[in-house]
């Protein structure tokens, strides 16, 4: 049976990874990291997935090393200042069957030594996916508020968070009733747990009760972006 929960030498070996982050430290503990880093995160991912079929059937994720819901660990250099060569976090997306990951309304999960970053909704979406989520608020509200605005959400998620323009973009006027919510570049939400809860008997579960709390929010999105709900 899948496990529900990561074991400790995941967070271990992301402790580790954080204090030699080092190509030279990374290939000497590669067999580790397969170990006590991929094959966990991989199992785990495989327990979401079958988790979430129920209560969101279009949302979608696999346990493939590339291309599937675990992200990358090596970093991208080539055009930071930041030379170290590995993430020392690990995260998990499942995203919309209809779309690709991260360009469509998902879920997504990031571990860290000391915190579990859970996240619902869509990160900057593009330009034309933008204009149709705000003309979606603009043409009914009500479900807007429910969504984004809900005694539920707000109480699961302390609501929205991310990047906003400095204005309220054109045709709207700066004095509408959800201007914050038009001025938005992100329509994501955020918890954050201790690092240790990802270790906890029934962790997979509590992760979905908390993407749960979201749902409106999620359908609101992909009924705005004309994806099956």
């Amino acid at each position: 049976m899948p496990s529900d929960r990561l074991p400790p030498a995941f967070l271990a070996f992301l402790r580790d990874l954080a204090k030699h982050n080092d190509k030279e430290w990374f290939e000497a503990n590669r067999a580790r990291c397969e170990a006590e880093l991929i094959e966990p995160a991989r199992e785990i991912a495989r327990t979401l997935v079958e988790g979430l079929a129920k209560p969101f059937p279009r949302i979608t994720g696999s346990d493939k090393k590339v291309g599937g819901s675990l992200t990358r660990l090596h970093r991208d250099t080539r055009f930071g200042k930041d030379p170290r060569p590995y993430h020392s976090h690990l995260g998990l997306h499942f995203w919309h069957e209809k779309g690709k990951k991260m360009e469509t309304p998902g879920f997504f999960l990031r571990f860290d030594p000391d915190e579990v970053l859970i996240a619902t909704g869509m990160h900057a979406p593009e330009p034309p996916d933008l204009e149709r989520i705000r003309k979606a608020i603009d043409a009914d509200p009500k479900a807007w508020q429910k969504a984004a605005h809900g005694a539920a959400f707000v109480k699961a998620w302390k609501g929205l968070e991310g990047e906003s323009l400095k204005r309220v973009p054109q045709p709207w006027p700066a004095d509408h009733p959800y201007a914050d919510d038009l001025k938005r570049k992100d329509f994501t939400a955020f918890a954050r747990w201790k690092g240790a809860d990802a270790t906890k008997p029934g962790f997979a579960k509590r992760a979905i009760e908390q993407w749960q709390a979201s749902e409106p929010l999620m359908a609101f999105l992909c009924k705005a972006l004309k994806l099956p709900w």
